[in-house]
């Protein structure tokens, strides 16, 4: 009688102990998936806001492209995230808020702090340096 008792205790154990993995791994899994959104949506944020600046400060197209870029791995470095995006994923959000930005209408309302004549004439100054 007593080896039946332990036979059912040990099925009951392992029964406990399956439900408990299975649900302690389900529950990791989705907090995984939680931190992982977080985690696009913090970079979202900081592309947007490295779009919008780079639109009011610089030139156009890859200049701002590369400015953007450069801000949000400084920001994700800052964050503790740097390791987490690659340069393209970097790049593809960067892309995203750019569009979204666009689409919302926000890129149209930015006033450049430089004017196309100072940046133009800024521009000539850094060539002559490189030059020479």
């Amino acid at each position: 009688m007593n080896e039946v008792l332990k036979i059912i205790q040990t099925f009951v154990l392992l029964f406990f102990a399956g439900g408990f993995g299975y649900g302690g791994a389900k529950f990791l899994k989705k907090q995984a998936a939680v931190q992982k959104n977080e985690h696009i949506k913090t970079i979202l944020t900081f592309a947007s806001q490295a779009v919008l600046s780079a639109q009011a400060l610089l030139g156009e197209g890859k200049v701002q492209q590369e400015s953007a870029a450069y801000d949000v791995k400084a920001r994700l470095d800052e964050n503790g995230l740097g390791d987490k995006f690659t340069e393209a994923q970097i790049l593809a959000y960067i892309k995203q808020a750019y569009a979204t930005n666009k689409t919302d209408g926000l890129l149209a309302t930015v006033k450049p702090v430089v004017s196309e004549a100072e940046l133009a004439e800024a521009e000539k100054v850094v060539a002559v340096a490189d030059a020479e």
